[in-house]
């Protein structure tokens, strides 16, 4: 089934330009896909859904779909082509039941769950058939990465700096070596009959020699 995306990327393409003629090449070109892809897994669907014709010539119904005003009944008509009545009638509203439209892919197909899930949101974009709903999505899209964005950067901000910490590092005890102290004990012997004079010529030496005055 077709994937959501290029159902969206494919309207607004054909928005910007409608094509004559929609080729595997076209596709592969508008999609970001290989042509061998395009071929195999789009253009079957653009057919079913009556967007082109079996040479690939765009029909009526594919101008209708670009336009905002007419897309709710385009895709009534899509999925009354496409989509059995058992299961328009089983699941009306896959908007506010996905599993349940899940679980009938998965029963009337038996693809694995990753195609369920594609077959079932494309089945629930149809069945919206609200041109709005791109732009919400996009919106919560948006608001959502810019959340991511703000948290990362305050992340960022609030980590400590490696730059920071290399220019002004923590001072520590540990890498002041530590400077030998000296002590000096002078002792001084002074004969009993020294005279005054003698005395202060002793001291006069010792500030001249030790302490340089």
């Amino acid at each position: 089934m077709l994937p959501v995306a290029h159902w969206w990327t494919l309207r607004e393409r054909f928005r910007q330009s409608m094509p004559g003629v929609v080729t595997d090449n076209y596709l592969a070109t508008a999609l970001s896909t290989q042509p061998m892809s395009a071929r195999t897994n789009v253009l079957p669907y653009l057919k079913d859904m009556g967007l082109i014709d079996n040479e690939g010539k765009t029909q009526e119904l594919a101008k209708a779909w670009r336009d905002d005003e007419q897309y709710a009944e385009v895709c009534r008509k899509i999925r009354k082509e496409i989509y059995p009545d058992e299961l328009i009638a089983a699941v009306p509203n896959p908007s506010i039941d996905r599993s349940a439209a899940e679980r009938w892919f998965a029963n009337h197909t038996g693809a694995g769950s990753a195609a369920v899930k594609r077959m079932a949101a494309i089945y629930t974009v149809i069945s919206e058939g609200d041109v709005s709903k791109k732009l919400q999505k996009e919106r919560q899209k948006e608001r959502a990465t810019t959340r991511k964005g703000t948290a990362k950067a305050d992340k960022k901000k609030s980590a400590p700096s490696s730059t920071s910490q290399a220019i002004h590092p923590v001072p520590s005890l540990g890498d002041t070596p530590a400077l030998p102290g000296v002590n000096i004990n002078l002792q001084i012997h002074i004969s009993s009959d020294a005279t005054p004079d003698q005395i202060d010529k002793i001291f006069e030496s010792i500030a001249k020699h030790i302490y340089r005055k």
